[in-house]
């Protein structure tokens, strides 16, 4: 194999894919218009849905009240707006008030409290939750009152208190959050972003009649091969990139809400240093070649681009599965997990981001990907030198 044509074939290959308008869309102006385009969208619904969700919780309906002296006068200083309503239950149904309390008073015990709420609605199961709070500190203060009319000290209502503290850093904290999702991200990407670019360089090269000046050229079906390899795995890479760059950016000028704002705050705790992110890519390489050199294995299979893509669509969504996998809490990377492909990357991936892979580990799993991008090699070169498959109509 003379491996100074495979440069040529590289060059050949990439400058196809710039020339491509399809393939360019896919690899470029999709992740990077789309992404921020989509969370945009995303975080305004959600904070408009927050915001719509907080002044709908303020209204709810109470019936009763006078069962226990001072509740109606602390729900309003608590934020609350009550109203009357005949039937609590239909009222909360048909969105007449978010929630609603009832007082019912007992003989044989005190009253009892009944919360009605509809928790299909953010903004009724809101309400039952801030006034169930209220209530909590309602009671507190009552019997605090009474403790101190008996002249007993408030104190024996908690002879105790209970903190929890969390002894994991925040490097660990944001690595086993954002860790498993850019692992899933990233190879999923490389599998759905790399598609486009492998069918144009073999189901499109037949579709177009151009492979057959490939197979009169100088070069052989290994130098082909590994130049059409390089050129998808190059695309692979930077649409995984310019995805994960723009998702981060979207992410940072987004706004999601309370809960995003708390997202952020572990983001901003990811390790982006040099070794961390050398580590990644270097755990990233064996996936991409195993990536590419499988659709182009199966693409060739294809004579039109449409076909192609009915193909590799099976591929792409099955791909999915053993990445959930992997982002399933309590699940670990072990010596025999790491032989599993697609899992072993995106756990590893995690674990790189925590600080917590072990050299084994990260060499099991590199090994075992090289095995797997390798049998994908030869498979793409056995497909490639079979006239059957190249020139089937």
């Amino acid at each position: 194999m003379a491996l100074h044509r495979v440069p040529a074939i590289y060059r050949k290959e990439m400058l196809d894919l710039v020339r491509d308008r399809r393939t360019l869309i896919s690899m470029v102006v999709v992740p990077i218009v789309a992404m921020p385009l989509l969370f945009f969208v995303i975080g305004r619904f959600v904070s408009s849905a927050e915001k719509r969700a907080g002044e709908e919780a303020a209204g709810i309906a109470v019936r009763g009240a006078e069962s226990l002296p001072g509740l109606a006068e602390f729900l309003k200083q608590s934020g609350f707006e009550t109203a009357s309503q005949e039937d609590l239950r239909a009222a909360v149904r048909d969105k007449k008030i978010a929630a609603a309390l009832e007082v019912a008073a007992r003989e044989d015990g005190p009253p009892e409290i009944r919360i009605y709420s509809d928790n299909a609605r953010q903004g009724s199961t809101l309400a039952a939750r801030n006034v169930r709070r209220a209530l909590d500190r309602f009671r507190d203060e009552t019997v605090r009152g009474r403790l101190e009319a008996l002249r007993v000290p408030a104190v024996v209502l908690r002879p105790f208190t209970v903190t929890e503290e969390n002894v994991a850093p925040q490097r660990k904290m944001a690595g086993f959050f954002w860790g498993g999702m850019l692992g899933y991200i990233v190879v999923l990407l490389m599998f759905s972003g790399g598609m486009y670019p492998v069918i144009d360089m073999t189901a499109g090269e037949k579709e177009r009649r151009t492979l057959e000046i490939f197979l009169a050229s100088p070069a052989g079906r290994h130098e082909i091969v590994l130049g059409k390899l390089l050129a998808a795995t190059t695309a692979v890479f930077v649409t995984a990139l310019l995805s994960i760059t723009s998702l981060v950016v979207a992410f940072r000028y987004s706004d999601f809400g309370r809960q995003g704002r708390q997202m952020k705050e572990l983001a901003a705790q990811m390790p982006l240093d040099a070794p961390t992110v050398g580590l990644v890519l270097l755990a990233l390489a064996p996936m991409a070649v195993m990536a590419a050199s499988l659709m182009i294995a199966i693409a060739l299979l294809a004579k039109s681009f449409k076909e192609a893509q009915s193909y590799l669509t099976p591929l792409v969504m099955a791909v999915v599965f053993p990445l959930v996998a992997g982002m399933l809490p309590g699940v670990e990377l072990t010596p025999a997990l790491a032989l599993v492909p697609l899992f072993n990357v995106c756990q590893l991936i995690k674990q790189i981001f925590q600080g917590e892979f072990t050299a084994l580990v990260f060499a099991i799993t590199m090994a075992a990907n090289i095995l797997y991008a390798g049998i994908a090699f030869f498979a793409a070169v056995r497909m490639f030198s079979s006239e059957r498959v190249l020139f089937r109509t």
